[in-house]
Formats: structure tokens, C-alpha cells, sequence
């Protein structure tokens, strides 16, 4: 017998398949990630496919089958349009969305992640450059922390040895939520941005 329920969810991808349907990829806070079939949903007179745009937040109603998660009405709880009319803000959260699902799998509830996503969307198109740069870094290490892939802190060293950007990311991955407070030059935030790349290209080769 199947079953439905209604979730609020963040759309993170989705994807055309058969003649007018697309699998959905939502990101829940209970569930974790989900995959969901919208039917129908590619047709012209569909209502509901312009609620599914990435970077969107949802009110979905989804129901359990036994060939899978089928989702019926949906309506638009916030479309986050200051993100979506900064293009660098937007492209920002989908490096953030691809890098979850790179290292998550189905059903992973994470809710402290979908509350640190939704604050970075509402935030970004505020923040200047530098401060977009930190809040890159506190995501991302929420990620990686919660996928149970961060580097070791520890061999970065202690005190003088250790470098100025690897002490803001140390810093930012024990506390995330100081990121929208903390101010960096421009060239400090080039370097925390460099010592990201290198530590989540690591993250994802090794993970």
C-alpha cells in the first residue's frame, strides 16, 4: 500500500526522463537527500514544473510506491530570487549542491547542512566578495565534516607554523555560524580560497 507525506525540500537537480516526466533530486531536512519521479510535469499546461527550479525551496507532496518516490502537488515556499539575479551568488550555492551530492548518498538526514544551506542562500547576494569567500569555506566544511571526509586539522600545525588562511579554516570549521561576522582583506580571502580548492580537492579524490 503506499504512502504520502508532505516535506519541505530544497531542489538541488533534476533530470528529463521519458516524454514529459524528470527525476528530481530534493534535498530534505528529515530524509536527507531524496530522488523523486515529478510526472507530467514537462508539459506545457503543467503547473507545477515552474516550482521546480534548482536553488528553489518546496512544499512537495510525495508518495512511497513500490517502484519509488512519485511526487504530486508542489507549490513554491521561497524561490530565493536575489540569488538567482546574482549569477557569481548562484553559481556559488550549485558548487555547494554539486559538491553534497558527490559525497552523500540517499536517505542521509543532515538537518544542521539544509539549515546552513538555506542561510547561505538568503545571505549571499549581501555579502561582498571576501565575506562570499568565507561563507564558501564554512559550507563546504559543514560538508565535508558531515560526509565524514575532513582532513586532520592537526597536522596543519600549531602557532607560528601555521598558516594565517589554514587558521581561518580551522577556525570556520569549528565554528561555522561566525562566518557572515568575520572580515578578511582581499588577498586573505584569495588565500582562504586557495587552501579550500586544495583541501576539497582532496576531499573529493581520496573520499
Amino acid at each position: 500500500m503506499s504512502s504520502s507525506r508532505t516535506v519541505s525540500a530544497l531542489v538541488f537537480s533534476r533530470k528529463n526522463i521519458g516524454e514529459a516526466d524528470r527525476l528530481m533530486a530534493f534535498f530534505t531536512r528529515e530524509e536527507g537527500l531524496i530522488k523523486v519521479i515529478a510526472k507530467g510535469v514537462r508539459k506545457i499546461p503543467s503547473a507545477r514544473g515552474g516550482h521546480l527550479e534548482p536553488c528553489t525551496q518546496v512544499l512537495a507532496n510525495i508518495t512511497d510506491s513500490k517502484h519509488g518516490l512519485y511526487m504530486g502537488n508542489v507549490e513554491t515556499q521561497d524561490y530565493f530570487h536575489a540569488l538567482r539575479n546574482d549569477p557569481d551568488a548562484f553559481i556559488r550555492a550549485c558548487k555547494h549542491i554539486a559538491l553534497f551530492q558527490r559525497l552523500f548518498t540517499e536517505h542521509q538526514a543532515v538537518p544542521e547542512l539544509f539549515d546552513a544551506l538555506i542561510l547561505g542562500w538568503q545571505l549571499y547576494p549581501s555579502l561582498s566578495q571576501e565575506k562570499r569567500i568565507v561563507m564558501d569555506a564554512a559550507i563546504a566544511l559543514q560538508i565535508v565534516q558531515y560526509a565524514g571526509v575532513m582532513p586532520d586539522m592537526r597536522l596543519w600545525g600549531e602557532g607560528a607554523v601555521q598558516d594565517k588562511n589554514q587558521k581561518v579554516i580551522k577556525y570556520l570549521s569549528e565554528h561555522p555560524d561566525h562566518a557572515p561576522r568575520i572580515a578578511l582583506s582581499e588577498d586573505d580571502a584569495r588565500g582562504v580560497a586557495r587552501v579550500m580548492n586544495d583541501l576539497l580537492a582532496r576531499t573529493v579524490v581520496y573520499s
